[in-house]
């Protein structure tokens, strides 16, 4: 049995931040997108005229400059509430951007993107296709995990992707994997696809207000392989043909 202090460190770890009551609450009724989905879709990146705090990442010119906006995000409620800032991690001239979910428990504790178990099933499943993580640059889709990992609202994603976009666009990765549906459904812009209708196969995406064309791979989330062989044997199929496409670069086959 918890004595009281323990049981309320635990609801600090869940991300409870208040008792509930017997009137329903919307909590994000009031709270307006620091960019919006229209700007996102049609203004450019680079010529948003209001320079404040939240549009730091849309004037950024390199990754120091997009981890420090994410950094100072601080007047932002997911990331008061989260533990730690996931920052991207790598070198982002790597040819392979790897684009994680929004960021487990684990990576929130840690502040480290692909943290603990992920990591770990991540290289098992890499190094069947001889691709070394360490050499790809990693990134969560949005920086921070929401309250007891609830699902994004859609203000959150408007205000938080830009942070990735602008990674895309400055950089220009030769080959995008997404790992999980949620990353999938945002890169391709299909929102109510499924995962059986987004992998084992190459997309190309185009980044909201700008003219850059990546290509893409989705991925399963590793946290699923132990859910059936089915899906088992369908992931090892989609990194045969991540690793023939991969073979085929010559870039790439030079590293490896």
């Amino acid at each position: 049995m918890f004595d009281r202090l323990s049981l309320l460190r635990l609801y600090s770890e869940w991300g409870v931040d208040e008792t509930l009551t017997s009137l329903c609450t919307n909590h994000l009724e009031n709270v307006k997108p620091t960019i919006s989905v229209s700007s996102i879709k049609t203004s450019s990146f680079d010529t948003v005229s209001s320079i404040k705090p939240q549009n730091q990442p849309l004037l950024a010119q390199n990754i120091e400059e997009i981890c420090q906006a994410i950094q100072d995000f601080k007047n932002y409620p997911l990331y008061e509430t989260a533990m730690h800032s996931v920052l991207p991690k790598g070198d982002p001239l790597s040819s392979i951007f790897i684009i994680g979910e929004v960021p487990d428990a684990d990576e929130d504790r840690n502040g480290r993107v692909f943290f603990g178990q992920t990591e770990f099933w991540l290289n098992q499943m890499f190094n069947l296709i001889d691709l070394n993580l360490d050499t790809c640059f990693r990134m969560p889709i949005i920086p921070w995990r929401p309250p007891g990992g609830r699902q994004l609202s859609n203000n959150e994603l408007s205000a938080c992707l830009p942070f990735l976009y602008k990674t895309l666009e400055l950089y220009k990765p030769k080959f995008v994997i997404s790992i999980g549906i949620l990353p999938a459904r945002i890169l391709t812009q299909k929102t109510t696809a499924s995962m059986n209708q987004l992998k084992g196969k190459w997309h190309s995406i185009s980044l909201p207000g700008t003219n850059t064309q990546l290509k893409l791979f989705p991925l399963r989330h590793p946290s699923q392989l132990n859910t059936s062989a089915k899906i088992r044997q369908e992931t090892w199929r989609d990194l045969l043909i991540l690793r023939s496409t991969l073979s085929s670069d010559p870039n790439h086959a030079a590293k490896t």
